[in-house]
């Protein structure tokens, strides 16, 4: 059934001031409390806004309200963090909602078997269970007065809740990808009871699942929704930080039906209104007096205030928590501390967001992306970031947590800087974090998200799913429905069909008498166990072991016998233990099989040339301590003595360096290209290793002219198809959750489309 589209006219609700009440008309005027999309919202959710005492509605509340009620397509709704964004789609939805109720009552009074079967007619699905509870919250009250039943389904959910969803499918279900994933798999029968009506699909936070398989699992769960129950709801996007608006509303209308993408999506965007920014960059050597002046000036940061620290590790945050607290009480401060990553249990991670929303008093939190996300935070005094941000959308995001009680947003930005004395001495955190900022405050660029060109990972995932939910499938019926999801385009019959083999030799999949596919033994024990549910591979750091003794962490997955370089040693990676996060090694050999995953941030090109850019420049920034323009000041003057600008080779100590100024895509190709043994002996390589992100050490018998003639020659010569053969399959890193199911060649196909970049890389080398 169609909802209703709502005109304005509808009953106001009476006001006196005899009541006890302000009339709304006295904030908001009175031709606009009568006209407008105000007065078309159903009179419960108007009685909502006055008793809210809002002076009015946002220009982009305005715009998505009247989209919503005339029927107009799909809607990507782009604001900043606490814009209004939530209300302004759910307060027309919930209108429609309850006038379709309406209308269904009366018929129903009119014509008793006429009555329609009940359905889940909005999907709401979030990023995070935080995120779900917030808005549930947020608007069960409105809800109740609707009468029209909220729903929340994530892991955190009880039983019995869920339960009462399945019997009486109704009104508004917030899910995770992750709980929608479930019910697939384990209630395929369900699912046209459950959603043959729904009218609506909302996703927040859309720029947190663009490029990621997440956000890909997403697409092909709204297509197999689609294909169960034939329907074909309106998407709306939400989103606070977005780099490319035509490839956000690309993505929203992929698989929908709707036509070609952008022409399918109307763009709601709040103007960038000028809004003034507290900035601040600290910076410290570990060497000039230890750790002890860092702490101190940051204690001095979070004194008597509301703030929280983000940082780009879980080990990160408990280290800086720890410290802190050791600072407060020789201070006798009355500081409250807490901790939110995913590894906290969920009661104490829901535990320090209550306080964050409703206590008044100073508290510090040190989370990691988790707090990212538009969960309500309440009012704070400042946000620090801790080393460089991994992107220019997260300084924006967790920028935007901040300002809600001064309205001016604040950032910190500190930096205890550990140069090795063998490394070349630039401040690369610093120089990043400079860089960020810079592009966006003077051209607000943000990276783009594009979607994996070959998900294998998650075509793998997508398989298992569909037998395990729908039962045996002939190959040809198998790839019509798999391969005909949004995301598997690219993906050729020919690969589809050594996967679907490879799986059967695995047995993950098995075969029936007549040749049909079915879910395999090993294939009916990995979709059992909640875990498969999600497609992400867990985030966080894996202890690195060497004869009971820890040598360090890394933040990925090397394969069996693969050597990593840890410590500046290398070693071979004998054993994996998930459950306890270690890796057991024993020594290696330079020349043993090893590949660069990378760091544990993607940095975009566009930040590393600006980087350089700013090396060579004379500009300077207000927002830098006395030690940060300190250390930028040092790196300018080494930037002319080594003449950084004019070369990307530069001689030192322990060899040359290799500065291509590209980003993580550019310099895993370029360490690629090094390795393979041809173009090794061309450039005449005696050594080579990995510094940082930034930079390759290396030794040469060519003089530096002639090294980088050859090595411009090899880099123009590169293609799609020779990159993939120089990969060797048996040293590619677990990136996606089920890599390790993939065969070797896929597995290398999928790495170096996802992971490789040759056309920067040329860019680069010139």
């Amino acid at each position: 059934m169609k909802l209703p589209v709502l005109k304005a006219g509808y009953e106001t609700l009476p006001r006196t001031k005899e009541e006890g009440t302000v009339i709304f008309g006295d904030f908001m005027g009175e031709a606009q409390q009568n006209a407008g999309a105000y007065g078309r919202l159903a009179p419960f959710v108007r009685e909502f806004i006055y008793r809210k005492r809002w002076t009015g509605l946002r220009d982009i509340q305005e715009e998505t309200i009247r989209r919503i009620l005339d029927g107009e397509g799909h809607l990507l709704i782009a604001a900043g963090t606490a814009a209004g964004k939530t209300e302004a789609c759910f307060f027309p939805i919930i209108s429609l909602l309850w006038q379709k109720r309406r209308e269904e009552r009366q018929r129903s009074a009119e014509t008793p078997d006429a009555a329609p079967a009940s359905s889940v007619d909005c999907l709401y699905i979030g990023p995070l269970k935080a995120l779900i509870n917030d808005q549930f919250e947020r608007l069960a009250p409105l809800m109740e007065e609707a009468e029209i039943p909220l729903w929340r389904w994530h892991g955190d959910v009880s039983d019995h809740h869920k339960k009462r969803l399945l019997e009486n499918p109704s009104g508004v279900l917030q899910i995770t990808p992750e709980s929608l994933e479930a019910l697939l798999l384990r209630s395929p029968r369900r699912l046209r009871s459950l959603f043959r009506n729904l009218s609506f699909v909302i996703i927040d936070e859309v720029h947190a699942f663009m490029g990621s398989d997440r956000g890909s699992q997403i697409l092909c769960q709204l297509a197999r929704i689609g294909d169960a129950v034939a329907a074909r709801p309106r998407r709306i996007g939400l989103s606070a930080t977005l780099g490319d608006y035509r490839q956000a509303m690309e993505w929203i209308a992929a698989g929908s039906g709707a036509g070609s993408g952008v022409d399918a999506v109307t763009l709601i965007r709040e103007e960038n209104a000028k809004r003034r920014i507290s900035i601040a960059v600290d910076y410290f050597l570990r060497h000039e007096g230890g750790e002890a002046p860092y702490y101190r000036n940051l204690y001095r940061q979070i004194r008597g205030r509301r703030c929280i620290i983000f940082t780009n590790s879980r080990l990160d945050a408990e280290e800086c928590i720890a410290s802190l607290r050791e600072l407060a009480a020789k201070n006798r401060g009355e500081e409250r501390f807490h901790i939110h990553h995913g590894s906290i249990a969920a009661a104490l991670r829901q535990e320090t967001e209550r306080q964050l929303r409703e206590g008044g008093h100073p508290m510090t939190t040190a989370a990691t992306a988790t707090l990212e996300m538009g969960i309500d935070i309440g009012a704070l005094d400042r946000v620090i970031q801790i080393g460089p941000p991994a992107s220019v959308g997260a300084f924006v995001q967790r920028l935007g947590r901040s300002g809600r009680r001064s309205g001016r947003p604040a950032i910190c930005f500190s930096f205890l800087d550990e140069r090795r004395r063998d490394a070349f001495p630039l401040p690369w955190g610093l120089l990043k974090t400079i860089a960020v900022i810079e592009l966006y405050l003077k051209e607000k660029w943000m990276e783009d998200a594009p979607a994996a060109p070959y998900p294998l990972s998650l075509l793998l995932h997508q398989t298992l799913s569909v037998l395990s939910s729908l039962g045996e499938h002939s190959r040809p019926s198998l790839k019509d429905r798999v391969l005909a999801l949004p995301c598997f385009s690219r993906v050729t019959e020919e690969d589809y069909d050594a996967l679907l083999d490879h799986l059967l030799r695995t047995d993950l999949l098995g075969q029936t008498e007549e040749g049909n596919l079915i879910t395999g033994l090993e294939g009916e024990a990995l979709t059992a166990h909640y875990s498969f549910y999600s497609v992400f591979a867990e985030a966080g750091e894996y202890r690195v072991m060497q004869g009971g003794r820890e040598l360090g962490s890394i933040n990925f997955i090397p394969p069996p016998g693969s050597s990593i370089i840890l410590g500046g040693r290398y070693w071979k990676t004998e054993r994996i233990d998930r459950r306890h996060r270690e890796i057991t090694v024993t020594p290696g050999e330079p020349g043993s099989r090893r590949i660069w995953r990378g760091g544990g941030m993607e940095t975009h090109r566009r930040v590393v040339r600006h980087m350089r850019e700013l090396l060579g420049g004379e500009e300077e920034y207000p927002y830098l301590s006395a030690g940060a323009a300190g250390a930028l000041k040092a790196a300018r003057s080494l930037s002319r003595e080594r003449s950084l600008h004019g070369t990307i080779l530069v001689p030192g100590e322990g060899g040359c360096r290799l500065l291509p100024w590209t980003g993580s895509r550019g310099m895993r190709t370029l360490l690629l290209v090094l390795q393979h043994r041809d173009t090794a002996a061309a450039l005449g390589l005696r050594s080579l290793s990995r510094e940082n992100d930034f930079a390759l050490r290396l030794e040469t018998a060519l003089p530096a002219g002639e090294f980088l003639a050859r090595l411009k020659d090899a880099v123009n010569g590169l293609d799609r198809r020779g990159l993939e053969d120089m990969v060797d399959p048996a040293a590619v890193p677990f990136t996606g959750k089920f890599d390790e199911y993939l065969p070797p060649r896929l597995l290398a196909k999928q790495w170096a489309a996802a992971m490789l970049d040759p056309e920067d890389l040329k860019e680069a080398v010139g």
